[in-house]
Parts: structure tokens; sequence; C-alpha cells
């Protein structure tokens, strides 16, 4: 077919945690590779917050690495709009994104794959069994397997016709030195919840000198994140770096999959709809295509790619619980954050067990037991957000 360049097992569209993680498997089994990445500079700019859980990491096959480690935390405290708190126990990091998602690129282009960069892909069809992929270069591609790991626009999954709706939450970050900043993290993440952020929240997370600080809401996120600024009483003229961008909230697809195809990451919707934790997803999810993408290839059966979308529907990331507790968390005013840190009895929710829980709400908080429902409802999607949301 006149302008396709060359021919790869796997093109990857997107070279971000997602996309790197599947590479990485594809190409250490042998298959060639090429990423097609229309920024400069993988990774840059950074849109996230930067958590990752040490349980995120393995669960995804990968290890610890030095150069991406900006500090280890405890889990996270969440602060409450009375002023009281309690904790999550759950090791993890706060990561340099880009160090992070360009180590796990490079991993996958050490085991052989290519990386183009600066290259951004215009469209995508199907030819002989396999996919065309054109770009904004003029030149294309042809690829018997392809993986979309382009991003909260999830573009792929649109041309191929699998997306059918998008709805997405607001986020936004500023980066402070860590003499301009006076709130103590003491090893955690923070998080503060309030009625005010609608289901959201605002955050604190300790970077190693740095204190990087933003909001995620449905809307006002930059009124309000002014606001969470002068409560804490750190100068906004002092700001280093601010980012921010869409975070996936409610994505609908007709399949995560098709012959030869997988959606993957932000692009798949997958990220957490309560914490708005999206590496792990992420990694696991491309790790999952990955997986599928090398035995469709070995066995050149394309259909294969179907199990990918079983396995993720039927993965604790695509729980539809977690929808329902972030709807839950979406409708609370301030008394419901206070009676939560209450039930927990303002200490760690591993110590609290859903019968002492239920004893407190009888003897303390009888006014809500007719939530009860609804209550058990966000206990099991917080038990699966605490483990798989970051």
């Amino acid at each position: 077919m006149e302008g396709v360049v060359r021919a790869y097992d796997c093109v990857i569209v997107g070279a971000g945690p997602a996309g790197g993680r599947a590479g990485m498997s594809i190409a250490k089994a042998g298959h060639t590779v090429l990423f097609l990445e229309k920024r400069d500079v993988v990774g840059v700019p950074v849109q996230c917050g930067e958590g990752l859980s040490q349980f995120g990491l393995e669960n995804a096959g990968l290890s610890e690495h030095a150069d991406w480690v900006r500090e280890r935390v405890k889990g996270v405290r969440a602060i409450l709009p009375d002023g009281s708190d309690f904790t999550v126990t759950i090791p993890g990091y706060c990561i340099d994104r880009a160090k992070f998602d360009q180590w796990v690129v490079q991993t996958a282009v050490d085991a052989g794959a290519e990386l183009r960069l600066r290259t951004k892909v215009s469209g995508v069809h199907r030819h002989d069994g396999g996919w065309i992929v054109e770009t904004d270069r003029g030149d294309s591609f042809r690829a018997r397997t392809l993986i979309g790991a382009d991003g909260p626009a999830s573009n792929v999954a649109r041309w191929a016709g699998l997306l059918q709706q998008r709805v997405y939450v607001k986020a936004v970050e500023y980066r402070f030195a860590a003499q301009d900043w006076s709130y103590p993290c003491d090893g955690w993440l923070i998080f503060v919840y309030a009625q005010k952020y609608r289901g959201g929240y605002a955050w604190v997370f300790p970077k190693n000198g740095f204190y990087d600080v933003g909001v995620l809401a449905m809307d006002r996120v930059k009124e309000l994140m002014d606001a969470f600024c002068a409560e804490m009483r750190v100068p906004l003229d002092r700001i280093h770096k601010k980012t921010g961008g869409d975070i996936p909230l409610r994505y609908t697809f007709s399949s995560l999959a098709a012959p030869g195809l997988a959606i993957v990451g932000d692009a798949a919707g997958v990220t957490n709809p309560v914490f708005g934790g999206g590496i792990h997803p992420a990694l696991y999810s491309g790790k999952v295509a990955g997986d599928v993408a090398v035995e469709a290839l070995a066995r050149d059966e394309m259909a294969r790619f179907q199990e990918y979308d079983r396995i993720m529907k039927g993965s604790p990331f695509l729980d539809p619980v977690l929808w329902k507790t972030a709807d839950l968390f979406a409708s609370w005013d301030d008394a419901h954050y206070n009676f939560a840190g209450d039930v927990v009895d303002h200490g760690d929710t591993g110590d609290v067990t859903t019968m002492r829980a239920f004893w407190r709400i009888l003897t303390r908080h009888p006014r809500y037991l007719s939530e009860t429902r609804d209550l058990l409802t966000m206990r099991r999607g917080m038990s699966l957000t605490q483990k798989y949301g970051w």
C-alpha cells in the first residue's frame, strides 16, 4: 500500500506507563515494536500527582529504581472538614513521573522497541487483517497489532469505533519549594476532603525538597485551588511549576479490545474514579495487554485480544462498585465526611473491622443507620481503592 514505510508486529500509540509496560512485554518476547509519541520528550509535561503504591509497582511486575523515587510514603492521611483526620496505611512512593515514564519506555527500547517522538497519529484503520497507522508527518505504518495508549483523548478507541462516551473531572497542581510550605506531611500523602470538592479533594504530596499541591473537582478547579493555597497560607507568587488536565471519570466502551487491538491506561478509562489515581491501573492494563499481544502474535490469532477485555472488565480496576462509591462521595456534605472519620475512630482504617464500624454507627450516629446499604457499598469501594487505586 502506498505510503506504508515499514511493518511492525505492534504499533503502540502513546509512550506513557501503560503503553510502555505493554511494549516492554512484547519487545522482550522478540517481536518488533514501534512507539509513536506526539510529545518532544517522554513523560513531559507531567499531568499527574505522581503517587504510586508499592503494591501497584509489584502488581505490574516491576521493581523499585532509585532514579525515579522522590520520597517514600506510608500511605494516605485524610483531612476532614472539622480538622480531624484518619490514615490509610499503604506503603508507596512519590515519584518523578517523567523519569518513571522514561524508565519504563527505555526498558522496552533496550529490549528492541523503536521510539519516534514528535509524531502525532492522525488516524488508524484496518487493512489486510491488521492495521494501518497514519501520522501527521505524512507517513504510515503497517501493524499486525495495535495498542491505544493515547491518554484521556482516547482517539484510537474512537477511530476504531469502540469509545461511546467520555466524562472527565479536572485537576490542577502547583509545585512549591519546601521552604515556602509549612503544613507537615510526616511521610504521608495528604488528601483533604470537603463538600465543596463535590466528590473530589485537595492534595499535598511531599517530593523531597518540594511539595506538589493540587485539587481534583468537577468544576471551579482554579478557584478551589487558590482558596486551598490561601487556607494553607502558601504564597501564590512562589509557585515553581503549574500543571493540570483532564482526568478520566467515566468512560463507556462497546469493548476495550478488537481483533489485534487493545485500549490501555487513561485511554481505557481505568483511572480510579474515587482517588483519581491512574499510574497503577495504567501499568496493570499495559501488562495484561502486552501478555495478551505476545500470545496472539505467537499463535497468529488476533481474536485472542478479546481476552484482554474479559480480564480487565473482571478486574478490581473496573468493578462497578467504584463508580457507585464515587457517586456517593459526590453527594456527601461536610457532616458525612466528619462522620466517616469518627466511624474509624480517627485512627487507621486497617484497624477497624466492619463490626466495630457498625457498632460506632449504632451507638454514636444512629441517624446514619438508614444509609447502611450505601455505607457498605462505600466500604467495599474504598477497600478496592486503597489497594488498587494508586
